[in-house]
């Protein structure tokens, strides 16, 4: 309990350690960006001790982290303190930050609250994010050892897993705890950065005079909650056709709309509990999306050579950060990378185009910041090689009427806010805008292929709402910036259905799913920015009555919305009947007792990475295999083998090899292959008894000594 405490004093005193930083990137924001200081903070604690352990200067380990937070204090305190006379913050600046804090404590203290009630770490992919952050904590540099098939280096996004196993090994937490506590960190930062976005576009554009009403913190609120908390309309229709059956409500089965896909969502994400790189990367998006808005409103620094070292030491302090905030979503999760990296070079254009001189500017900027950000993780480049095979154009599509209606129950709540969007930019009544939109759309459906409309729709208007974040007609970096967002998450949802990326599940029924899975993930956070933003934008443009019909509507959508954060967490909790606790590990425990204390002796006492043998399952295996690498980070021969294929291995023949191991009497036959794959320890627990005969099982004690035995749990040590 003692080391949880600390892990949650840790991730509040991120705040005030990113705060001088922060400073630093977003001196042009509001408030100097200070909301956004914790997602920096954590960013900067970590990254020190990753790069001397990535270059092999330094061995990982708690001494490392403890200096490399350490330092970060250190610098933050020294910054914090030469700006002490510049600290004077408008009370409308003050206020965002400070509820900013608040949202992050709020959404901290009640993610922890749900996990507590399913607190598990198996099933799904669980076990996997599991292993990586206990691969992480067991390894002396990085890229860490693949703990799932011994002698490989993990050839994954880990960055993210490496920020959680940091935060671990400074605070000493207990890892299946430290689990459940980095998934609440993680939906926290999420809401605070999105709150922040929403909040401080908002001012700005009250202080130009583009928004004339409403609170900068209640739009920033609305944002937050339509990002992380509402959930889509899939949830809604569930309850329609079962609404009495609320206790056994599929809590799963919204993330799972559009055929062959996944269709997942923050909140969705976040009950689940798959502490993935996916959800990881999204504090980490949203900061460059917060320095993107940065960019469009305001643009990139401006640095007078002949000034001195004191002219060139903001901008410079600005691109190194701005870079290791850009360059780390490539090493968290690869998507974000060339989606961030776009947002923010084309961020650059709206400021652009206000001056003639301005573009040479933009220009250099994007040139240095790009490149700066691939350096900075170099490390990481050099060592991972990408699993997929390129892009391929989508052999078939959805037929208009399906595709209409999947999206609508995925984004509808959203396509509402774009549609009043659309209707006041391009200046005519909503009615001619409603009968104009119908008319081009039935001739879009007439034109087009019963299976193309749908990307037709998509398509005509990404380009619609880049040509309102570009044209002349747009004033106001604030107003581009929306568009541009919006025009962002248009493309992403219509990527999903023009090409698809060619990964493990290339040729079979699934093989778009992690390119629909990824991009829509990413319009979501757009989407929210723009709907929690937009709609207050939207209702002051419109007429009164037309205002009206709006806000009933949206509000009706989003009450829908409310219903899966409202049920999804009593079904998933089994209606709140267990005690509650953050340890990931208890269900085993429970389960199988013997086996829990033999892998708890073996996180305690064994160091280094030998590589043990236990019993190997599937991809998402139900009953538990896997167990002793997920919570030691030890090797394993091979596990899960259909995820070692997607992370670009090949476990040929191991899982045999482990099968004839326990099976063979033959302690020659079974030295041969312990010998093979350098195996030090095997485990014998409840599953590898349910697996195989005990014939094969006594052999071990031939070829080791025991090393732990509780109850018929038996570690043996191999060799030395």
């Amino acid at each position: 309990m003692t080391e949880a405490v600390f892990f949650v004093a840790v991730a509040l005193a991120l705040g005030p350690l990113g705060g001088p930083f922060a400073a630093l990137l977003f001196p042009r924001l509001p408030g100097a960006g200070r909301v956004f200081g914790r997602p920096l903070g954590l960013l900067l604690a970590a990254y020190p001790a990753w790069l001397l352990a990535s270059t092999g200067l330094v061995d990982y380990g708690r001494p490392l982290a403890v200096a490399s937070i350490g330092s970060l204090a250190a610098l933050s305190a020294g910054l914090a303190y030469r700006a002490q006379r510049n600290s004077r913050i408008p009370g409308t600046d003050r206020s965002i930050w400070l509820v900013g804090e608040a949202v992050f404590a709020v959404a901290f203290a009640s993610w922890l609250a749900l996990r507590a009630f399913a607190p598990a770490v198996w099933q799904t992919e669980k076990p996997m994010d599991m292993a990586i952050v206990n691969a992480v904590n067991r390894s002396a540099s990085f890229p860490p050892h693949d703990p799932w098939l011994a002698g490989a280096h993990v050839n994954y996004y880990y960055l993210g897993h490496y920020l959680v196993a940091f935060l671990i090994r400074l605070t000493g937490v207990d890892p299946a705890t430290g689990f459940n506590l980095a998934v609440a960190l993680v939906a926290a930062l999420a809401a605070g950065a999105v709150f922040g976005i929403a909040a401080t576009l908002h001012s700005i554009a009250r202080r130009s005079g583009l928004a004339k009403r409403g609170s900068a913190i209640v739009v920033g609120l609305t944002a937050a909650a339509l990002a992380t908390v509402v959930g889509n309309l899939a949830g809604a229709s569930q309850l329609a056709g079962h609404a009495t059956q609320i206790a056994t409500y599929d809590w799963f089965a919204p993330s799972r709309v559009i055929p062959h896909t996944a269709n997942e969502f923050p909140s969705f994400s976040f009950l689940l509990a798959d502490l993935h790189a996916h959800v990881i990367a999204s504090p980490f998006f949203l900061l460059t999306i917060a320095y993107a808005m940065q960019l469009a409103i305001h643009g990139p620094p401006r640095a007078r050579l002949r000034g001195g070292l004191r002219s060139t030491a903001a901008p410079a302090a600005e691109l190194v950060l701005a870079a290791l905030a850009l360059g780390s979503l490539y090493a968290i999760n690869g998507l974000d990378f060339p989606v961030a990296a776009t947002i923010i070079v084309l961020a650059l254009v709206p400021w652009a185009i206000e001056g003639a001189r301005r573009w040479r500017a933009a220009a250099c900027w994007g040139a240095v910041l790009l490149p700066a950000a691939a350096v900075a993780f170099l490390p990481f480049w050099l060592n991972f090689s990408p699993p997929s095979h390129g892009l391929a154009l989508l052999p078939d599509h959805l037929h208009f009427g399906r595709f209409a209606v999947d999206y609508l129950l995925v984004y509808g709540t959203f396509l509402w806010v774009g549609l009043s969007l659309f209707a006041t930019r391009f200046s005519m009544p909503l009615r001619y805008a409603a009968w104009a939109g119908s008319v081009g759309l039935f001739v879009l459906v007439l034109l087009a292929p019963p299976r193309l409309a749908g990307l037709a729709l998509a398509l005509t208007l990404s380009a619609l709402a880049a040509y309102a974040a570009l044209s002349s007609g747009s004033s106001g970096g604030s107003y581009r910036f929306l568009w541009l967002l919006l025009a962002a998450a248009l493309t992403l949802i219509a990527t999903g259905e023009l090409v698809y990326v060619r990964d493990a599940f290339d040729h079979t029924p699934n093989y778009r799913f992690n390119t629909v899975f990824k991009t829509g993930y990413q319009a979501w956070y757009l989407c929210a920015l723009v709907a929690g933003v937009g709609a207050f934008w939207s209702a002051e443009r419109l007429s009164r009555r037309t205002r009206s019909t709006f806000l009933t509507v949206f509000s009706v959508l989003f009450a829908l919305g409310l219903v899966y954060p409202l049920l999804a967490p009593y079904s998933r909790s089994s209606g709140f009947r267990a005690s509650p606790t953050l340890d990931g590990e208890r269900w085993l425990e429970l389960q199988a007792p013997d086996d829990a204390a033999a892998i708890a002796w073996l996180r305690r006492t064994v160091k280094g990475d030998p590589t043990v043998l236990e019993t190997v399952g599937g991809d998402y295996d139900t009953v538990g295999r896997g167990r002793v690498s997920t919570f030691t980070g030890l090797p394993a021969v091979v596990q899960w083998p259909g995820h070692e294929v997607q992370w670009g291995h090949d476990p040929r023949g191991r899982a045999g090899d482990v099968a004839r191991l326990y099976t063979t009497p033959s302690v020659r036959a079974a030295r041969q292959l312990l010998d093979r794959y350098d195996v030090r320890l095997v485990f014998v627990g409840s599953l590898e008894r349910l697996d195989f005969p005990a014939a094969g099982l006594a052999k071990f004690g031939s070829l080791g000594t025991v090393a732990f035995h509780s109850g018929r749990t038996i570690v043996y040590r191999i060799g030395r």
